[in-house]
């Protein structure tokens, strides 16, 4: 966070005739200490968590799996297994349940500890941009994927591929793009054009769709591909979002 500090000098009837500028410079202001950045990742990471494991605990066997596996001292690979099954995501609500959650964790936790108004506006860009990112690939790829199964077209591995890498690589476009036409009209109408935020898209912001690509690959029969099980760890990358959200700073305040 950078503060504008201004310099001006008192008033003096020996240099009267003189006009002294005012000066300013900025001032590199403390960070946030690793605590806060702490407090704020734990609310990302139960945002993020906490609804896909309440809805697999609610499905008929499986919050008794984990507590039998305890109850029973089965093997800890038993164990890790109950437990692994509990971040299991299926389908497309489940995904933006988690998604959603990551994000206001990580954007309610950056606001209670953020300083001032330019500190908020900035956490909340950036959970625009963070919950676009992630639906807009995805709600892409589910739909297309209904409408093919539906209507029994683009069944093909190829087809199938096309539709997913079309709508990674597009959608995250377009949620780039949106975002910043939403900055534009709610947060910088009013603002100066250099005062205005532009958000680069990011080689990490294609982290969230990490499952997608996967896909991707086993429809293209790579080797092992299919073996890995990436959904499980999805709440854990869009916890990751959450961080995002609430550690961000306006471009002005980065200097």
């Amino acid at each position: 966070m950078a503060e504008i500090i201004k310099i001006s000098y008192p008033a003096n009837k020996n240099f009267s005739k003189f006009k002294v500028p005012e000066i300013t410079f900025r001032k590199k202001t403390e960070d946030l200490n690793p605590k806060t950045k702490s407090k704020i990742a734990l609310g990302a990471f139960l945002g993020a968590v906490a609804p896909v494991v309440v809805l697999n605990a609610c499905k008929k066997g499986r919050a008794s799996e984990v507590i039998n596996s305890f109850k029973n001292k089965l093997p800890l690979k038993d164990k890790f297994k109950a437990i692994w099954n509990m971040f299991e995501i299926e389908n497309y609500f489940q995904i933006l349940a988690t998604t959603t959650g990551g994000v206001l964790g990580g954007l309610l936790g950056g606001l209670k500890f953020a300083k001032n108004k330019s500190e908020k506006e900035a956490k909340y860009k950036e959970g625009i941009f963070e919950f676009l990112n992630n639906m807009t690939p995805t709600t892409m790829v589910a739909v297309l994927t209904a409408y093919s199964n539906k209507t029994g077209k683009f069944k093909s591995p190829l087809a199938r591929g096309c539709i997913i890498l079309g709508s990674v690589v597009s959608g995250m476009f377009l949620a780039n793009r949106t975002s910043n036409k939403i900055y534009e009209k709610f947060f910088d109408k009013n603002k100066k054009k250099e005062e205005k935020t532009v958000r680069d898209f990011k080689i990490t912001d294609t982290f969230v769709h990490v499952d997608d690509l996967l896909n991707l690959a086993v429809l293209a029969r790579i080797p092992f591909a299919s073996k890995f099980q990436m959904d499980k760890l999805l709440p854990f990358i869009y916890a990751r979002s959450g961080l995002e959200v609430g550690l961000a700073k306006n471009n002005s305040d980065k200097n």
